[in-house]
Formats: C-alpha cells, structure tokens, sequence
C-alpha cells in the first residue's frame, strides 16, 4: 500500500495528464488525476482526499487507486505545494499551446467550434481548424459505442495523412470532465513535455466539473 508522507503535494505528470482526459468513460484513477487537477494548487496528500478523489469507500482502496497511477508515473510528489499556471486563458494558452508540436501551431477548440486559443496559426486559419476539430470530435462522440469495439486497436487521435500516411495534421478529443475540447496539433506532437500537463491542469481548473 502506498504510504503517506508526511508534507507531500501532488502533481500530475504529462503522462498523468493523457490518462486523465484521453478517453471519457470514467474510472477511480482519471477521476483521482482530474479532481487533483482541479485544484489551483497542488493538494496535500492525506488518506482523506485520497478517498475523495478515487471516490473509494476505505483508505486501503483509495491508496491504491493512487499507488498504481504512481506505477504508472502519473503522478509527482512535491515538499511544497506548486500552483496552477496563473492569469486569463486567453494570455495563458497561446504560449501552452506552442509547446505541443515540433511546428509551434496548435488550436484549442470547444465542441462548437468555437476558437478558445491557437499557437502558430493566422486568425482565419485558426478558425478554420477549429471548426473541423469540432465536426471531428463530434463524430468521435457519435460513433464512441462502434469505436469501442476496436478494443486495442482503437487510437486516441485522428489524423489528416498523405499517401504514404504521415500525418501533417492530427486531432485530439480531450475529455476535461464534462467538457468535451478539440485540440489540432500541426506536425509531432509533443504531449510529453510539462506544457501539457499544464494546459490540461489550466483547463481542468476552468472547465473540469467533475
């Protein structure tokens, strides 16, 4: 079983942050990483808000919710609590953004389309990107119960390829509790890097209602 060390703040790690809002059903471990994320700063860890994050009846369960995603190197323990990337989501994002491909072009779209923030791209553009990533998302949410049946072979991205099937452009549903965004990356995405963590911690703390 876990053990609980005395002055430990928990953060979650890009890893972390993917497990949390890839996919939409829920279980005990995304719904532990967005409820830790949904605070603006990085929470004491205590077996009290363990069982409230994994909604679990008892401390032993509860800590091993938190153990395997430990496991899993979803999460970081810190001595000092670390806060949540600070001001408006419009001065935040941009530069979030541009962190999450090898091109420094990214847009964040809600599930109308709706253009929250982009990184790389002209207005128009942007807006254009925004709008498939929608339509994208929105078929994803709409055939969830036939994709679902790929089991393993079912991917977490859509990709817009050439012949020899590289992608130039790739969509990523994210699953931000209730809220459902679209995020188009341009080029490799590098959702490895802390600026993932961070937007997904941003967002979480804005939109997460669990």
């Amino acid at each position: 079983m876990l053990e609980i060390v005395p002055g430990s703040y928990l953060t979650v790690t890009p890893s972390g942050a993917w497990h949390a809002i890839a996919r939409a059903d829920e279980n005990a471990e995304r719904r532990a990483l967005l409820s830790i994320m949904h605070e603006a700063s990085s929470p004491l860890l205590s077996t009290a808000q363990a069982r409230t994050w994994t909604a679990c009846d008892n401390d032993e369960a509860a800590l091993d919710v938190l153990l395997r995603l430990q496991e899993k190197a979803c999460l970081e323990a810190w001595p000092e609590p670390r806060p949540a990337p600070s001001g408006t989501l419009e001065e935040t994002l941009p530069a979030l953004l541009a962190g999450l491909s090898d091109t420094h072009q990214a847009v964040l779209a809600d599930s109308m389309g709706f253009c929250l923030a982009s990184a790389g791209y002209d207005t128009d553009t942007a807006e254009a990107l925004a709008a498939v990533g929608a339509d994208i998302l929105s078929v994803a949410e709409r055939q969830s119960k036939a994709l679902s049946q790929l089991g393993d072979h079912l991917l977490d991205g859509w990709g817009n390829v050439d012949a020899a099937g590289i992608s130039g452009l790739s969509f990523w549903p994210m699953h931000i509790g209730k809220t459902r965004l679209a995020l188009t990356v341009s080029g490799r995405p590098r959702f490895n890097q802390r600026a993932f963590a961070d937007l997904v911690w941003t967002l979480c703390v804005r939109y997460g209602e669990l």
